[in-house]
């Protein structure tokens, strides 16, 4: 009696801790005015550290064609550090949802996703019907020794409890299944103006193709690509990335003309088949 006992305890609190809500999961209620000057201030954010690169590449080139050294006192500063509160972070990324219209896409997969910031630790999370719970997915970014950038997926829960494997790798096996159907499509139309401008296609073949490095554990250039118009970005590099508790900071350098160059290429090499799990 006392193990049958012991027994309904367990299973009663394994499913409060799959059905209850993280202790980080939540979804700060904001005034329309204080998700739009969130969203400004984002957007503002990203529009100086473009305008840092562009000026320092300008700067570079008008030196190059003096002869003055790109060390002249009024070049730009080679590094540009710049931060988002957590705040800003959803702010930004709920207005670009609905601008492209991203949030019908997702939204019979997930409801009121989030990101939520913790030391050393990014993290997605928001309600999956299909499990009936709040599912979160915990990124540790990094640069390694090499100059590389990884996003490790540390850790994926359903509630309070690890997610069972049999459900997350179903979940990761369509998510690999969708990128790999419009992959091609979008390296095929991959392009990089000249003046570092990247369309659409680069953007999404270059985050397509971090989504299943991430899922198989493998390091990629350290590129992060800053909005510069509807549907465009500019690329940079990211040599520093630090995530404190609800704040995201990133220190990026300018990527060269030859650079841009070899970013498209590799953005264009086709991506090796997953072998079997």
């Amino acid at each position: 009696m006392t193990l049958v006992v012991l027994l309904l305890v367990g299973a009663g609190v394994s499913y409060w801790a799959f059905r209850g809500t993280p202790d980080f999961y939540h979804r700060p209620q904001l005034t329309d005015q204080e998700r739009a000057d969130a969203f400004s201030q984002a957007t503002q954010k990203i529009i100086r550290t473009r305008e840092w690169a562009q000026d320092l590449w300008t700067s570079e080139q008008r030196a190059t064609v003096r002869g003055q050294p790109t060390t002249a006192p009024t070049q730009p500063s080679r590094s540009y550090t710049v931060s988002f509160s957590e705040r800003e972070v959803n702010a930004y990324l709920e207005q670009i949802s609905i601008r492209y219209r991203w949030d019908e896409k997702y939204a019979k997969y997930v409801k009121d996703p989030t990101v939520v910031l913790r030391d050393g630790r990014i993290i997605l999370a928001g309600t999956v019907p299909d499990i009936g719970a709040v599912a979160s997915f915990h990124f540790a970014p990094s640069i390694d020794e090499q100059g590389q950038f990884r996003l490790t997926l540390a850790r994926v829960l359903a509630g309070r409890l690890p997610m069972p494997d049999v459900v997350w790798s179903s979940q990761r096996e369509r998510v690999e299944r969708a990128i790999r159907s419009r992959l091609p499509e979008w390296q095929q139309k991959a392009q990089i103006a000249p003046n570092g401008v990247a369309n659409a296609d680069a953007i999404a073949a270059d985050a397509g193709k971090l989504v299943l490095e991430m899922l198989h554990d493998r390091p990629r250039e350290p590129v992060l690509f800053l909005p510069f118009e509807e549907k465009a970005a500019v690329p940079v590099r990211l040599t520093e990335v630090k995530v404190a508790d609800g704040e995201l900071a990133f220190t990026v350098v300018p990527v060269t003309p030859a650079e841009r160059a070899a970013l498209l290429e590799r953005v264009r090499e086709p991506e090796a088949q997953a072998s079997a799990q």
